[in-house]
C-alpha cells in the first residue's frame, strides 16, 4: 500500500514539475517578446524634407495580424532636412508603423508648401534603429499589408515581411518604369543620398510633386487645395496597387499624366525645371553629389506618353500623342493632340545667384514643338 502511495505521490509530484516547467518556457516566450527596447528610432521625414515642427508618431504593429497594439510614440521634425527622434521602448513586436504629418519643402521652388501632407511608413525595427519616410514608403504600404495578411492562391501561405516589402518596392518602381541596379530597403533612400536608389527617389517625388505644380499654375480650386489634391493622388496610387502591385490605365492616372506634362513639358521649361531641382537638393543638404534622377524622370515621361527614347539619332524628330482632358475640369472640349520635338539642352547650374548654361552636362529630352 505504502508503495502505491509512493508511486502516485512521484507520479503527482513529476506532472506539476513538467507543468512548472511549461509555465517557465511560456514566460520565457513572454519575456523574448518584450526584450525589443531602443533607446530611439531616428530617421529623415522627406517628400522635400519635412519642416521642423511637424509631428511624427510610431505604432506598434501585432507581429502576426499587422495591427495596431496599444503601443504608440510619439516624436516632431528636430532639423530643417527633415530628422527626427522618436523613443520607443519595449516593444513587443518588431514591425512598426510611421506617420509623419506637416509642412514640407517644395523641390521645384525650394519654398514651403501651402498645405500638410501625411507620409507613412511600415519597417522591421529588430535589428535597425533608423527608418526614413518617403514617397516610395508611403506608396508600398498597403501592398506590403496585403502581402503579409493574404494567402498565396498556389502556396497557400503569407508572404515573409522582407520578401513583401522587396514585392512592393518593385512594384512602384515599375509602375514608373524605373531601372535601377539598387538594393536598398525604401526606408533607407533619401533624397540627400547619392546612390541610384536615392536617384529613384527623387524622380519620384519630383514626378508627383509636377502634378501639384500644375494645380497651382492652373490654379485649380485655389492653389491651397493642391496639397489636398496631391495626398487623392498617392491615395489613388497606392489603393489600386494593393492587391495586383499595378498602376492601372484609369482617368485619375490620365488627368496625373495630362498635369506634370502641361506642368513640366508642354508648357514649361524641362530643362530649366530639373537643373532647378538639383540646385535645391543641393542648398538643402549642403552637398555637391546628387545622383542622375534625371534619367529616371525622362524615361517616365518617354515610356508613359509612348513617345518613345529621345537621343542624338532621332535628334529633330517630330511625334505626336493624344492626351485626354482633366475629368474634372476639362482643358478643352476634344482631346488635344500635342507635337513634341526630340532635343538636346544643356543643364543649368546656380552661379552668383543666377542660373547659368553648364557647357560641360547636357541631356535629350521631348519639349513641346
Amino acid at each position: 500500500m505504502n508503495k502505491i502511495i509512493a508511486l502516485v505521490f512521484s507520479t503527482t509530484m513529476s506532472i506539476l514539475m513538467m507543468s512548472c516547467g511549461d509555465n517557465s518556457d511560456s514566460s520565457s516566450a513572454d519575456s523574448e517578446k518584450q526584450t525589443i527596447s531602443l533607446d530611439s528610432i531616428t530617421g529623415f521625414s522627406q517628400k522635400g524634407p519635412f519642416i521642423k515642427g511637424s509631428d511624427v508618431r510610431l505604432y506598434e504593429l501585432d507581429d502576426s495580424t499587422f495591427k495596431q497594439t496599444s503601443g504608440s510614440f510619439a516624436g516632431k521634425i528636430v532639423s530643417d532636412d527633415g530628422r527626427f527622434r522618436i523613443n520607443a521602448r519595449d516593444l513587443k513586436s518588431p514591425y512598426v508603423y510611421l506617420q509623419a504629418t506637416g509642412y514640407y519643402r517644395n523641390e521645384y521652388s525650394g519654398e514651403n508648401s501651402d498645405g500638410m501632407l501625411s507620409l507613412e511608413a511600415i519597417s522591421d525595427v529588430g535589428n535597425r534603429g533608423q527608418v526614413n519616410i518617403n514617397l516610395l514608403t508611403h506608396l508600398e504600404y498597403y501592398r506590403v499589408i496585403y502581402l503579409v495578411t493574404h494567402e498565396d492562391p498556389v502556396t497557400h501561405e503569407k508572404m515573409d515581411f522582407s520578401k513583401a516589402k522587396k514585392q512592393a518596392q518593385q512594384e512602384v518602381f515599375d509602375a514608373f518604369y524605373i531601372e535601377t541596379t539598387s538594393h536598398k530597403n525604401s526606408e533607407d533612400l533619401d533624397i540627400g543620398g547619392n546612390s541610384d536608389g536615392d536617384a529613384a527617389l527623387i524622380a519620384i517625388s519630383a514626378l508627383l510633386m509636377g502634378f501639384t505644380e500644375a494645380c497651382v499654375k492652373m490654379n485649380y480650386e485655389g492653389s491651397s487645395n493642391c496639397t489636398a489634391k496631391l495626398t487623392d493622388l498617392l491615395t489613388s496610387i497606392s489603393t489600386d496597387m494593393e492587391e495586383d502591385g499595378t498602376w492601372d490605365e484609369s482617368p485619375e492616372k490620365g488627368s496625373y499624366l495630362h498635369g506634370l506634362m502641361k506642368e513640366t513639358v508642354t508648357y514649361g521649361n524641362l530643362n530649366q525645371k530639373l537643373s532647378k531641382i538639383r540646385e535645391n537638393i543641393k542648398h538643402w543638404y549642403a552637398t555637391d553629389s546628387v545622383p542622375n534622377f534625371e534619367k529616371h524622370f525622362i524615361n517616365f515621361f518617354e515610356k508613359a506618353t509612348g513617345l518613345g527614347h529621345c537621343d542624338s539619332t532621332i535628334a529633330g524628330v517630330t511625334r505626336k500623342i493624344k492626351l485626354k482632358p482633366e475629368t474634372e475640369k476639362k482643358l478643352s472640349d476634344k482631346e488635344q493632340m500635342i507635337s513634341y520635338k526630340c532635343v538636346q539642352e544643356y543643364n543649368r547650374i546656380l552661379k552668383n545667384d543666377e542660373m547659368v548654361i553648364d557647357s560641360t552636362t547636357s541631356r535629350w529630352y521631348w519639349t513641346s514643338n
